[in-house]
């Protein structure tokens, strides 16, 4: 049975005022009215049935998440004592689903990504889920293409293309190929490299597998990990529940799904995504996921009243009680004001951007 997993647990410190402890992006409406997770959640359609759509967050965050998600199930929402990183967040959710589906198929998707169009997607991850059937064993990713030398994405390096008959019949599709290696997030020049390489795609962390698989491997090549979430399933339906998970949850490592297992697994198969993909990490995403409507000076406007003299390529978003805001004269500035602060950035240091919302989170 097919099982969508969104992680829902990111603090989303980098689009700082808007998204902030209270309320992280996953929670925002960035795109279309809609928080992210609501749409993360609904991007598969009618592939999967709400009664198999699971969101894993933070304790804290389920009040949110309910009123993002109204129609999930209260079973289908996990939660989280502390953040430990995608690793835990996917065994413990595996652990889940093998209670009730030994041979559950987890489709394992970030909360708050980007994806258009939904049709090229939902198709995408039908041919993953039919190599897994094909090949229990397949840990299958997808790998967007690069458009620019990206500091920000991990990149996963592909090797042979596969042309098992699954492959063969969505051939007209997309096309899968065996995993060489994962990289970790390159610098500048490695970047670049990757890019005019074109044996590079970056990772999209979103994952399609057996629950089985997936928990096998996380307690062969994380034996630690692994006891605690048998300790964690062996207390299920039991009084001792919450605190078994919030002892075992707490010790584990907080580790990514990439270092504890896929850097490490074999059958690893990656599909070249055929789908426009943003995971809407910093503010310039939103040139990105809002093409087309910019003014004729290149400004992007969204939830503000703006008056731009001899300004161009400025993105301007206010969620504050004041709505006006006048540029006059400046050129590729990032202006975001919220109930919580202001930011005024250049759009093109994106280091500095995160060296700052880093030194203020920090007094704070």
């Amino acid at each position: 049975m097919l099982h969508v997993i969104i992680m829902a647990g990111g603090q989303g410190t980098r689009l700082w005022p808007e998204s902030h402890k209270g309320r992280p992006k996953q929670f925002l409406p960035l795109k279309n009215g809609r928080p992210l997770v609501l749409d993360a959640a609904e991007s598969l359609g009618d592939l999967v049935p709400h009664g198999q759509t699971f969101v894993v967050t933070g304790q804290s965050m389920v009040p949110l998440l309910r009123e993002a998600v109204p129609w999930l199930p209260e079973r289908n929402i996990i939660a989280e004592p502390v953040g430990r990183n995608t690793a835990p967040c996917i065994g413990l959710v595996a652990i889940h689903l093998l209670r009730d589906d030994p041979d559950a198929v987890m489709i394992v998707l970030p909360a708050d990504h980007w994806i258009e169009p939904r049709s090229v997607f939902c198709d995408t991850i039908r041919f993953a889920v039919d190599l897994v059937e094909e090949s229990p064993e397949r840990l299958v990713t997808l790998a967007v293409q690069p458009t620019f030398a990206s500091t920000s994405y991990g990149h996963i390096e592909r090797s042979e293309r596969i042309n098992s008959p699954e492959c063969q019949k969505w051939s007209h599709f997309a096309s899968a190929y065996e995993v060489s290696r994962f990289h970790e997030k390159p610098d500048q020049q490695t970047a670049g490299q990757f890019l005019q390489s074109g044996r590079f795609g970056w990772n999209a962390g979103i994952f399609v597998w057996k629950a089985k698989r997936i928990y096998e491997l996380i307690a062969e090549f994380q034996s630690d990990m692994g006891c605690g979430l048998k300790k964690i399933a062996t207390a299920f339906g039991t009084n001792d529940y919450d605190a078994v998970l919030a002892r075992e949850f707490q010790q584990m490592q907080s580790l990514s799904i990439d270092y504890a297992v896929l850097e490490k697994a074999e059958s690893l198969v990656c599909i070249d995504v055929p789908f426009r993909w943003d995971d809407v990490g910093t503010w310039q995403a939103l040139d990105r996921i809002h093409q087309g409507q910019h003014d004729s000076d290149g400004n992007l406007t969204t939830n503000a009243r703006v008056i731009a003299v001899n300004s161009h390529n400025n993105i301007v978003r206010n969620t504050g009680p004041h709505k006006d805001i006048v540029l006059a004269g400046v050129d590729n500035l990032i202006i975001i004001q919220s109930e919580h602060g202001t930011l005024i950035a250049d759009k093109s240091d994106e280091e500095a951007i995160r060296q700052a919302i880093g030194e203020l989170l920090e007094k704070n």
